[in-house]
């Protein structure tokens, strides 16, 4: 047999360079020749799934490799109990127009999203407290007009007061990086109490308010800002329009009806120990055995996933720092089937929002005010706590936990389903969180190419987030290989 591979690479260093990525999984003896195509897409998330069709739409014959043995990534629907629920990405927005417009084309329909959540509960500092009473609450340690937000409401009040950010891409602009430190050294230089800074960082999606950079809050809340007034002028026009929708059937749908447009079939199981570039093209070493060679590769993986890839040669140093050290956030939840409504007894509220550890549990209805399913979602550094618990055990602490809270609820929950995505194999995160500094030192570069390897996905997001973020990156990396090509 030739040592030489496609690529150009000596047959040991490519063993050498995807043995160290699959911890010794390939050995010589089921190393095997290449399978050639002209673009390799590594994720059948939004992304990866978009960037796929595009290409073939183009004429390009494309290999679609995807880790797991199901398409869409973060975006997952289950069956808990007779009810659809969303995993990951829950709804689509009124300016999501490359999702809806690939709705339109799958014929899927669009439906006001399902989701209803009955008013919370406060529980702090051991006692509870219903929202109307919050203001005068002694538990409330918050001060001055602070006291009369609940600790719900706290991130989109503090945001929406102290965001400098007026466009879309003023994120990204050097006269805004002074705000590229933690959320909770800029809120205390403003003169917020420390307990509304504490009660704001508890349930926030991310690493902390004292690691997480304010600049990447302003910009989620800027964008999410230009949807609402998207709603409102729809509103005023005269649209009949929801805020928020999904895709009739589960948002699941979608990319599953994005596979089922693809002229080859989508590998599955293949997870990638090593990628290798030359001159003439690019060869990914699977943990299997399996090669795969094109002139292109877009990976559109989360970071959890790429840090298991040995890379040759290795990428630019800022590129690997910022795939090494950018920060993913944790999110872990519970769906809980009540068996009565034990809210009666105890007469409060069904939704919990707690500075424990269940953090929030949002009382689910299906249009008539009926309570389906009780939903503890826990994120950040509870969730990474969470989830050292095996499934078993982590329910057993939340029915506990529960019930140390609301007595009336003991013995009166049945677990459905569980899911966390920290511990889920190949994604290991619900989203990127950016971590103090990292939007001056990395923004710019997460989305460049390395050479013949291009990256999709949420994470290289510049004016969108959720779905939409995944699917723009899909079509920018299309035209950076039509540029290179």
């Amino acid at each position: 047999m030739n040592d030489v591979s496609p690529s150009g690479l000596n047959r040991r260093d490519l063993i050498r360079s995807a043995g160290v990525a699959a911890a010794g999984v390939l050995a010589p003896g089921v190393l095997r020749a290449a399978e050639s195509a002209e673009v390799i897409v590594l994720g059948a998330g939004l992304a990866g799934l978009y960037s796929a069709m595009l290409l073939e739409e183009l004429g390009l014959r494309v290999t679609l490799l995807e880790a797991s043995d199901h398409v869409g990534g973060r975006v997952q629907t289950r069956n808990f109990g007779g009810i659809l629920h969303e995993l990951g990405a829950s709804d689509i927005g009124v300016m999501y127009a490359r999702v809806l417009d690939m709705m339109r084309r799958l014929d899927l329909e669009r439906v006001p999203s399902s989701i209803s959540v009955r008013p919370f509960t406060y529980h702090v500092r051991g006692q509870l407290v219903q929202a109307d009473d919050w203001p005068s609450a002694d538990v409330n340690l918050t001060v001055g007009d602070e006291r009369n937000i609940v600790p719900a409401r706290l991130q989109a009040e503090l945001l929406k007061r102290y965001n400098p950010l007026q466009e879309l891409n003023d994120w990204l602009s050097p006269e805004f990086r002074e705000f590229d430190v933690p959320m909770a050294q800029l809120l205390r230089e403003q003169q917020v109490s420390e307990e509304a800074i504490r009660l704001m960082g508890h349930t926030y999606n991310g690493i902390g308010m004292n690691r997480s950079s304010a600049l990447a809050l302003f910009r989620d809340n800027t964008r999410n800002n230009f949807g609402i007034r998207a709603f409102m002028a729809m509103k005023e026009a005269g649209q009949q329009v929801a805020p928020l929708s999904q895709v009739a059937g589960g948002n699941q749908r979608l990319p599953d009806a994005m596979a089922a447009t693809l002229q080859n079939e989508i590998r599955f199981g293949q997870a990638a120990a090593a990628i290798a570039q030359d001159q003439g093209g690019v060869e990914v070493a699977c943990v299997d055995g399996t090669r795969y060679r094109a002139d292109f590769l877009v990976a559109a993986v989360p970071f959890p996933a790429l840090r298991q890839v040995e890379f040759t040669p290795t990428l630019s140093p800022l590129k690997a720092a910022a795939t090494d050290q950018v920060p993913y956030y944790s999110t872990t939840k519970f769906y809980l089937r009540p068996t009565t409504p034990f809210w009666e007894a105890d007469g409060l509220e069904a939704s919990l929002w707690s500075d424990g550890q269940l953090e929030r549990v949002f009382a689910l209805t299906d249009g008539n005010d009926a309570v389906h399913t009780l939903l503890v979602w826990i994120n950040g550094q509870g969730s990474q706590r969470i989830d050292q618990y095996d499934p078993e055990s982590a329910a057993r602490l939340v029915l506990k936990l529960l019930a140390e809270v609301r007595p009336a609820s003991r013995g009166q929950l049945e677990v459905m389903g569980y899911h966390s995505w920290g511990n889920t194999p190949f994604i290991g995160g619900c989203g990127l969180s950016y971590s103090t500094g990292q939007v001056a030192r990395f923004a710019a570069e997460l989305p460049t190419p390395e050479g013949r390897i291009h990256f999709a996905g949420e994470h290289t997001r510049r004016r969108e987030f959720g779905m939409e973020s995944a699917m723009a990156s899909a079509e920018r990396v299309v035209t950076e290989i039509l540029a290179a090509g």
